[in-house]
Parts: C-alpha cells; structure tokens; sequence
C-alpha cells in the first residue's frame, strides 16, 4: 500500500473498524481455497512479506472491501 496524500475520509475508518471486528473475533474460521497463476502468487507472497502480512489477512481485507460495495 502507498501512502497518500489525501485526507482520510469517514469511509477509511469504517472500513477499519470491520476489519478489526472482522480480524479480531473469535467465530469460526473457514478455509477458502483458489486456483491462481503462479507468476501471480509470487507476486503477492513477495507484497505481503514486503509489508510483513500473511497473504490471509490481505485476503480478508480484499473480501472486505469487495463486500461493502
């Protein structure tokens, strides 16, 4: 992720809170399994140590914002 310069919006903070309730909870957690190139996957591995993340916290974070559209 790149930093911005623009001023964060009311939407920044929602989208925070649900990952934090999504991220931060005690429900049962379901394994979710996807067929991607491998030029792909490396990419994303090499971005998510880079930012020292786990590919799956990325991924809820990606649902997440899908899902609030």
């Amino acid at each position: 992720m790149a930093l911005s310069s623009k001023r964060p919006t009311q939407r920044d903070g929602i989208k925070s809170k649900l990952l934090h309730d999504v991220t931060e909870t005690d429900e049962k957690k379901r394994r979710l399994n996807a067929e991607i190139e491998d030029s792909l996957y490396r990419r994303i591995k090499s971005r998510a140590a880079d930012e020292s993340r786990t590919i799956s916290s990325i991924t809820r974070e990606l649902w997440i914002e899908y899902l609030s559209k």
